[in-house]
């Protein structure tokens, strides 16, 4: 038990001594866990602001200490406020601005031998630990991102379509507002892929696996925006279409609709085989099922070309 206690705190020491001579880098560890905490949507970009603020903050603490010392609590909330306020300026993301008050503040208050230049290598090992689990380590991918969010935009497209078969066959008003209501929700899903289309641009800047595909990621993302923004647009109007017309002229649904809407469902399924375009005549129809069966032949060509949108695979080849 004795050889268990001793042995990491050696390690540590040595460890410590042989990078910088600091026997205990408490920064450098909290470092490394704000560069890699989760939820992040670019590690790499955390990582350059955590440093940029550190020495921002470090620099402006530096200076601060050359004023008069006649109000320390002036002379703190000045360097505070001085350090955020610059690195406001950078455009970066917030953990710069808080990392430039922090370091101002632990200047003034610990001493620039501990809190300066100390700190701030602490703060370079930590970012560099950082940078190699995010960027060669553990480098996040972001065609995966991309595929997360096209399943769940497809999957809640599909879900409304179901809802809507069930109503067509229940000839059920009230389901069919419900159906077009989660055609409505499905925009959620919608925003989640342009939040992951938005990552995955960053990641073509600020991670390794980005920048050795960033002239596919380019390109995907643009083309997933749009077609995804014209598959949800064009089966919301389905949707709305069928509401009305189930409001209108309950009971007399064309025969070709209830297989279209099935043919729907399975096209939203990307396990599942995409076939062919099933045929909806529109001879003999009213206005309101004509421009039903109108709406879902164009939300199928929309889920269908947004489902043919090329994705490049891990080697870098674009796959269909």
């Amino acid at each position: 038990m004795r050889w268990r206690q001793r042995r990491p705190r050696r390690w540590r020491g040595k460890l410590s001594k042989l990078v910088f001579g600091h026997p205990r880098p408490v920064f450098a560890a909290v470092t490394a866990i704000v560069c890699l905490a989760p939820g992040l949507p670019n590690h790499g970009r955390q990582a350059v602001g955590v440093i940029l603020g550190v020495l921002t903050g470090v620099l402006v603490g530096e200076a601060a200490l050359l004023l008069p010392d006649t109000i320390p609590t002036l002379r703190v909330a000045a360097a505070t406020f001085g350090a955020i306020m610059i690195a406001t300026t950078y455009g970066q993301p917030p953990v710069v601005p808080i990392q430039a008050g922090v370091s101002a503040i632990l200047v003034l208050a610990m001493g620039p031998e501990y809190a300066g230049a100390v700190r701030l290598l602490d703060v370079a090992c930590g970012t560099g630990v950082g940078l190699l689990f995010s960027q060669i380590l553990f480098t996040p991918d972001p065609v995966d991102q991309l595929r997360a969010g096209e399943r769940a935009l497809l999957a809640s497209i599909g879900a409304a379509f179901e809802q809507a078969g069930a109503a067509l066959a229940a000839g059920d008003q009230g389901r069919a507002q419900s159906a077009l209501r989660r055609f409505s929700d499905a925009h959620a899903t919608l925003a989640g892929l342009a939040t992951g289309i938005d990552n995955a641009r960053v990641a073509a800047s600020w991670s390794l696996r980005g920048r050795l595909r960033r002239r596919d990621l380019r390109a995907v993302a643009e083309r997933f925006g749009r077609r995804s923004t014209r598959a949800y647009a064009a089966a919301l109007l389905f949707g709305s279409a069928l509401a009305t017309a189930m409001q209108r002229r309950p009971g007399e649904a064309p025969a070709a609709l209830a297989p279209g809407i099935t043919a729907a469902v399975r096209l939203c399924d990307l396990d599942a085989a995409m076939g062919e375009a099933p045929a909806l005549p529109l001879a003999g129809l009213d206005d309101d099922w004509r421009r039903v069966l109108v709406r879902l032949d164009e939300a199928m060509e929309a889920i269908r070309e947004f489902r043919t949108a090329e994705l490049p695979d891990r080697s870098g080849d674009r796959i269909p």
